[in-house]
């Protein structure tokens, strides 16, 4: 396996906290930038001026898709993930559903659209509800899903002109919907070669049952467990994405994710991320921290990885601010108690206190031999935090 000593995440969040985690059981240098409260406590957070200064450390892994769509991989052979033409993959919705179309990729059916007439006239080709997609990067916000064809119209074109979220605009896709149950699939590539992560299950929406706003996640549990002929689909559309990649001259590696949807025992695929999920992160992590990591380094050492099945089931229960995701309550001192298994997302540090920083600030995680034991765990959890203004689903891994 390929030496390395130094290992430098890229984020702020919960998902970058759990990584270094997993990299901690393995004793090695750990770096972020920049960093919360959390990553301080296993490793030092940097500020860095020049992406050049990431040379030094032996693994750079990106939490964040910012990171690879500006490019962070392009040129740089120890950044774990993929260049920034393959980070089109997530960086564009429109490019990604041309891809999908173009190598026989089962998705949703689908119009772009670039204008409030094509919008209007794509959504006359739809029945409720009505999915649009905002091409490009909002931070797993810029989804709209609605029975109303007026609002669709409205924050679609919002969407389109920048108007709905700041500095962020451009094309939209209107996606048929597609009725069924949601899973992430996650692999870690090399290339043509993968190996699947067990698979997890997210929450979108902010409330329980399922209500509220979309947000980047609210919660997730794992593993799923699915029969083998439809893992067998799953994996032969990691294949065709592989191969279509390279069709495209586009070598690929890193984490690649699949959101689907499977409808009536056949999967869609209702989108690509070019980086680990999050909550789905801190759950797998969980599950099997050091395995984990010594998989990244043998993806990342061009080795054959083993696929693993954990010995475990984890839940993560998201503690948000009020107000997330449009805009979340911030500078609230957090209060813990003593215990508890917490990833720190919008967590700083201010004045020697633990202050929120974010809209998704704690992910409350329980670990147990079966889900209903997990699940226990992570909401027993909740019992060990206070801030003012937070607020989480009651509902994560509850019907299952």
């Amino acid at each position: 396996m390929k030496e390395v000593k130094s290992v430098c995440i890229l984020g702020s969040g919960g998902r970058e906290h759990a990584i270094g985690y997993a990299f901690q059981k393995l004793g090695v240098d750990l770096f972020f930038y920049p960093g919360n409260a959390g990553t301080k406590k296993i490793g030092k957070n940097l500020q860095i001026d020049n992406f050049a200064e990431l040379e030094v450390f032996d693994l750079v892994i990106p939490g964040s898709e910012e990171y690879l769509a500006k490019g962070i991989s392009d040129g740089r052979s120890n950044v774990f993930g993929p260049d920034s033409r393959g980070a089109r993959l997530e960086s564009s919705k429109c490019f990604a559903k041309l891809f999908m179309e173009k190598h026989g990729i089962k998705s949703a059916r689908f119009e772009i659209a670039t204008t409030h007439e094509q919008l209007y006239d794509a959504l006359k080709q739809f029945n409720p509800p009505y999915v649009v997609k905002l091409d490009g990067l909002a931070q797993g916000k810029g989804v709209i899903i609605t029975h109303s064809f007026d609002e669709a119209l409205d924050k679609g074109t919002k969407l389109m002109n920048g108007n709905m979220f700041e500095n962020v605009k451009g094309p939209v896709v209107v996606d048929e919907y597609l009725d069924g149950w949601e899973l992430s699939a996650i692999a870690i590539v090399n290339g043509r070669d993968f190996v699947l992560l067990p698979f997890t299950k997210d929450y979108k929406r902010a409330l329980t049952n399922d209500e509220g706003p979309n947000t980047g996640g609210m919660g997730a549990y794992g593993p799923v467990q699915i029969d083998e002929k439809l893992k067998g689909k799953i994996e032969e559309l990691f294949n065709k994405t592989l191969v279509g990649l390279e069709k495209e001259s586009i070598y690929y590696r890193g984490f690649l994710y699949i959101g689907l949807m499977i409808v009536d025992g056949e999967p869609y695929v209702l989108e690509y991320n070019v980086r680990l999920g999050d909550p789905e992160t801190e759950v797998i992590v969980s599950m099997e921290p050091e395995q984990f990591a010594l998989s990244i380094l043998k993806a990342y050492g061009k080795e054959p990885i083993d696929e693993y099945t954990p010995k475990c089931c984890a839940v993560d229960v998201v503690v948000a601010s009020e107000g997330y995701p449009e805009s979340p309550k911030k500078g609230q001192e957090i209060r813990f108690q003593e215990g508890g298994f917490f990833f720190y997302g919008g967590v700083n540090e201010k004045n020697g206190k633990l202050v929120v920083s974010g809209g998704r600030v704690l992910h409350s995680m329980g670990i147990g031999g079966n889900l209903q034991e997990a699940r226990e765990h992570a909401y027993k959890n909740i019992n060990n935090v206070y801030f003012d203004g937070m607020y989480y689903r009651t509902d994560i891994a509850g019907n299952e």
